[in-house]
């Protein structure tokens, strides 16, 4: 019974062993079709992780810090009150700034009144000078006109004074020719030679002679004084003619410093310019200052949750000075860096799947966003150099963006920095 019980013993082993080793190479055989099939339809990696925007959040202007409204690991939304710098030296400052507004506007309004007022006096002097130049151009003419009537006056004075002696000679020269007459009448009336009445003739004719040379020496003396007047009357033209022509060179420069006053227009409309330049400037520190005043208060700039909180009530923070950080978690994404020969079939819009150490058991849906255009090697702070003739190839990983589904990230378990193991499925 022994014998033959070890004998079935031992045809059952031998029975056992090949259909073992037939069930163990057949599920080896399958599990490696399996692996050789996922391998040529799925590309995984467990260099990953997750990423996010990450506000960081800084003062843009110095102060001391009033109110601190948030804690680390808070979410809050967009334009929330972060932080409330002291407001006091601001608002200060803004109330100066509104001064020097309305006093630059101020300068420029009276800028502006001061053009057509000074264009309008400028023009009105110039029309006054023209009018002035004119008036004595008029009277130097009528003067000179008059002059030259006075020296033609007295030239016709003088040719009559010329006239008058030649006349008072003519009757001295009658006046002597009827003296002798009326001598040699006389001698021939005493000697009985001719009649009385021929002496009578020649005495009349003597006395005409002798009141015709009274004539023409009252005519010489007359025409005299006719000449002293003519002559007083030029010099007092002349006089004339010299001050209305002193008046034309007057009026000419009254005229030329009234067109010079016309520059004026031209400085007050540099004047506006310069208000107006003013006035812009003033504007644009009143802007500032209403800036500075809104940047005392800090809010922030997306929705997400703060994080590296390095604020405190009282600290005196200065621009530039990082306060915290937001992260937004509605906007998440996993980077994975896969072996440039895994991306041969890799596109944009495949469907892949993330599993996150911190929650295993759990998968995230997600698709291919973009591939990176270079490896990682090459954006590096000291990207490699192989033209040194020691080349050894190695395979370079390149970047690829995943995006989650919408809703896969609802309850904000992704984080940035998480480690992940995407799975993208090349189909």
């Amino acid at each position: 019974m022994l014998e033959r019980w070890t004998a079935e013993g031992s045809s059952r082993r031998r029975l056992i062993l090949p259909v073992a080793a037939s069930v163990l190479f057949l599920s080896g055989l399958s599990y490696g079709g399996y692996l050789w099939y996922d391998s040529r339809t799925h590309v995984s990696t467990d260099d990953a992780y997750v990423a996010a925007h990450m506000a960081p959040v800084s003062a843009r202007v110095s102060g001391t810090v009033a109110e601190v409204l948030v804690d680390d690991n808070r979410d809050v939304k967009a334009g929330d009150v972060l932080v409330r710098l002291d407001p006091n030296d601001y608002e200060a400052a803004l109330a100066q700034a509104r001064a020097a507004a309305q006093a630059a506007k101020g300068d420029l309004d009276n800028s502006l009144v001061n053009v057509p007022l000074t264009d309008e006096t400028t023009q009105s002097l110039v029309q006054q000078a023209e009018a002035a130049l004119a008036g004595s151009q008029d009277a130097s003419q009528v003067a000179a006109h008059d002059l030259e009537e006075r020296q033609g006056q007295l030239k016709a004075k003088r040719a009559a004074e010329a006239a008058a002696r030649a006349a008072v000679r003519a009757s001295e020269s009658d006046l002597e020719r009827a003296r002798l007459d009326l001598v040699r009448t006389k001698e021939l009336v005493d000697a009985k030679m001719i009649a009385q009445q021929d002496f009578d003739h020649a005495d009349a004719a003597s006395q005409s002679a002798r009141a015709a040379l009274d004539a023409s020496r009252e005519k010489l003396s007359q025409a005299g004084e006719e000449i002293l007047q003519a002559e007083a009357t030029v010099r007092s033209q002349t006089s004339t003619v010299s001050q209305t022509r002193r008046r034309v060179e007057e009026a000419k420069a009254a005229l030329s410093n009234a067109r010079s006053q016309r520059q004026q227009v031209k400085v007050r409309q540099t004047q506006v310019e310069a208000a107006r330049g003013r006035l812009a400037q003033a504007a644009a520190n009143l802007r500032q200052a209403e800036l500075n005043l809104e940047y005392a208060t800090v809010r922030a700039p997306v929705g997400g949750r703060v994080t590296k909180k390095s604020v405190e009530i009282g600290q005196v923070v200065q621009s530039g000075q990082s306060l915290l950080a937001v992260v937004d978690l509605d906007n998440v994404w996993v980077v994975a860096n896969y072996k440039e020969t895994e991306l041969t079939h890799v596109r944009n819009g495949q469907r892949a799947t993330v599993v996150v150490d911190t929650y295993p058991g759990a998968a995230f849906k997600a698709r291919v966003d973009s591939v990176q255009a270079g490896s990682g090697a090459v954006f590096s702070l000291l990207p490699p150099e192989n033209a040194t003739g020691n080349f050894v190839k190695v395979v370079q990983r390149v970047p690829v963006k995943l995006v989650f589904e919408p809703g896969e990230n609802s309850r904000h378990l992704l984080v940035p920095g998480m480690s992940v193991v995407p799975t993208i499925d090349l189909h």
